[in-house]
């Protein structure tokens, strides 16, 4: 009985190491080769990547003088589409809302947007990147204005 035993252990020991070196007929890749993800959009579901937004008010000093408030939006790995025109989702498109104290938001393809006659007081300006069905991509930004 003990033979047996220890005859299985050393076979299983023979066989287990080719078993391993053979599994890989080529060593794996690391990063993601640009034939087969050619961007950053089709990356999102695959390593965390997302498409991107970046928000800030323009000159917002003198503007907020004038009692209105530009804002200017960057964005990457991601198509402005307008949501009226294309019904179906796809994770390349999007648009931008943007909403100003909670009132509805607005949806557009425009990365620069012009709230006027803004009352004195403090403002919230709340910017996301939204998709075909009006789903939120990613975290919106918030960006605090204050008009004299």
């Amino acid at each position: 009985m003990r033979h047996r035993l220890a005859f299985v252990f050393v076979v299983a020991l023979l066989l287990l190491p080719s078993a391993a070196v053979c599994q890989w007929k080529e060593p794996p890749a690391t990063g993601s080769p640009e034939n087969t993800l050619p961007d950053r959009t089709t990356l999102a579901g695959q390593s965390g990547l997302a498409p991107m937004i970046s928000a800030k008010l323009a000159d917002a000093g003198a503007n907020a003088k004038l009692h209105k408030a530009v804002v200017e939006v960057q964005t990457d790995g991601v198509s402005m589409v307008d949501p009226a025109t294309h019904q179906q989702p796809k994770l390349d498109e999007a648009h931008i809302a943007y909403q100003l104290d909670g009132h509805g938001p607005i949806h557009s393809i425009s990365k620069t947007w012009t709230f006027i006659d803004l009352p004195a007081g403090d403002h919230r300006v709340r910017v996301s990147l939204m998709s075909n069905d009006n789903h939120q991509i990613g975290k919106e930004q918030v960006l605090k204005l204050h008009v004299p």
